[in-house]
């Protein structure tokens, strides 16, 4: 047959549906076997989508910005006329006015520094022989005489603008050679007139905002946990001063290494998951069985642009406090830009959320479903603390943890956190683990 319809293939990890971020091809293009056509966000991570098939678009069967399932065509492909025979999109030929400079470049690496999303290749799509990507951005199109020309943003800025309701249409870049910024869509989410949201309806100054992505599943996630879970939390309050004294000699010895409180932290978790294995555990409610694991793989919470994730350190029981503190900065780091593989966000054991990177002392966090336990690490700061009867200043933290009562009880739960507690007041005692 002459054409051929490009389907949104199997995500893996239980995904579901995607949504178009961006599309690299128009409606008449040329296009190649494996060439990217399209950038896909799904629940955890944004991801590059190949085509299989050569030949020219016939149509595109969504816009940026619309939801799509497994399973949905994607594009149809005209196999009728070869690649090799194609017309050239107007974006190939480059004119003077067309070609982007070398500040354009220099621009987008920036902004891609400064937290943009990255993307990986759709595994097990396409014929396996390598991606090759023709970008739309690096040669700018000639507009159709009946279509004004495409705002120019990068994808992050876009799917910004589609959050907070803004028509990049009606908005003036103030980047280089009028590129939209992350600044002029914040500032015109200010202006009610130009904040409309897509589809929805404004009264008042209200906003509604399309739930899909990431921050769909969080909310899918979330309410599960809080709807299955019976919850019950305990929290205590813990001198940090021997911890800090600690981490500031392990970080003049290992100046390479970026050390916060919170890998020291992590480390007395894993000691005490150890000894309260309880808590490294989760709950099968279909088997109605507890499900102890062997190895424990916490879970960081991290908060991102695109919304809350949690990438996973595996085999955390088998590093040390340095091995700790530089694999959370690279899981860290890649989560905010985009580049952690979706394999990276799922698996965990027991999640730790530090909430203290906020300015906050505490709170009760929820359960990452379908974890036993969770620990949240409030802010350190000066507070008055009693030393052998006399009221002093020290550092003081706030450990909270919230835990499923139908895998462990509140002894056990108590234990745990009185372990941890005392690993973080006196750390020396972990170079025995």
């Amino acid at each position: 047959m002459a054409n051929e319809q490009v389907r949104l293939p199997d995500l893996g990890e239980g995904l579901t549906e995607a949504t178009i971020v961006r599309w690299l091809v128009d409606v008449g293009d040329s296009v190649i076997v494996d060439q990217i056509v399209a950038e896909v966000e799904t629940a955890k991570a944004t991801v590059e989508l190949p085509t299989p098939h050569a030949g020219t678009v016939a149509a595109l069967h969504a816009a940026e910005g619309d939801e799509i399932a497994v399973g949905s065509a994607v594009l149809t492909i005209d196999r009728s006329v070869p690649a090799s025979e194609a017309p050239p999109a107007a974006g190939d030929t480059e004119t003077a006015e067309d070609t982007e400079t070398a500040e354009d470049t220099d621009e987008g690496d920036a902004e891609t520094a400064e937290g943009d999303e990255g993307t990986d290749v759709l595994v097990g799509y396409g014929t396996g022989r390598g991606s090759r990507r023709r970008r739309r951005g690096r040669a700018h199109r000639t507009p159709a005489p009946s279509q004004p020309a495409r705002p120019r943003a990068k994808p992050p800025v876009r799917k910004l603008a589609k959050d907070l309701g803004v028509n990049l249409e009606a908005l003036t870049g103030s980047g280089p050679d009028g590129r939209i910024t992350r600044d002029d869509v914040r500032g015109a989410a200010r202006r009610p007139a130009e904040a409309a949201p897509r589809g929805g309806r404004s009264v008042d100054g209200d906003r509604r905002e399309a739930v899909t992505g990431v921050r769909a599943r969080i909310a899918d996630h979330l309410t599960v946990a809080w709807r299955e879970i019976p919850a019950a939390s305990c929290w205590v309050e813990c001198d940090t001063s021997a911890m800090l004294a600690v981490r500031d000699e392990l970080a003049a010895a290992h100046p390479d290494v970026k050390l916060t409180p919170l890998a020291l932290i992590l480390r007395s978790c894993v000691v005490a998951l150890g000894e309260v294995p309880q808590l490294n555990a989760s709950f099968d409610a279909e088997h109605r069985e507890i499900v102890h694991h062997g190895c424990v793989d916490l879970g960081v919470a991290t908060q991102t642009d695109r919304g809350l994730l949690v990438p996973v350190v595996r085999d955390a029981g088998g590093r040390s406090v340095l091995d700790l503190a530089s694999e959370v900065e690279r899981l860290a780091g890649e989560a905010r830009s985009g580049d952690l593989a979706p394999g990276e966000l799922v698996g965990s054991t027991f999640t730790v959320s530090n909430v203290g990177a906020f300015g906050i002392d505490g709170g009760g966090p929820i359960i990452n479903h379908p974890e036993a336990g969770i620990l949240g690490v409030g802010r350190i700061a000066p507070r008055p603390w009693v030393v052998e009867d006399d009221v002093v200043v020290r550092p003081v933290v706030q450990l909270t943890l919230s835990f499923d009562h139908r895998v462990c009880d509140g002894a056990e739960a108590a234990g745990f956190l009185r372990r941890v507690a005392d690993l973080v007041e006196r750390p020396t005692l972990l170079i025995a683990h």
